[in-house]
């Protein structure tokens, strides 16, 4: 299913995924407003890119959020000390749905 219109996107996301249902707006990021765990916010990012057709194989989680390492994975944490992660707004969401397959990355 094709993006019929951004309002429709924002009022699908305020209604089921916005915190106490404050109206979602393009601007916000993912890292700012929605304060999910990563297995939450990955089965939100699947539900949208399956939701609005966006082929998304290209996309890379990683880009945007650190994982959600456990203790023995120090080695790991090092890796990621200091990395640039790149800002997710639903802007990027509602392009993407728009061209049908994930424009960034």
């Amino acid at each position: 299913m094709l993006l019929p219109d951004e309002q429709e996107f924002l009022e699908y996301v305020t209604e089921n995924y916005s915190e106490r249902k404050r109206p979602a707006k393009k601007e916000w990021t993912f890292q700012e407003y929605f304060n999910f765990v990563p297995e939450d916010l990955e089965d939100m990012l699947i539900d949208l890119f399956t939701r609005y057709d966006i082929e998304h194989s290209n996309f890379d989680l990683d880009n945007y959020f650190e994982p959600e390492l456990f203790w023995w994975q120090w080695k790991l944490k090092k890796q990621w000390r200091g990395r640039k992660l790149k800002p997710l707004t639903l802007e990027m969401i509602i392009e993407s749905a728009k061209a049908g397959r994930w424009l960034y990355d």
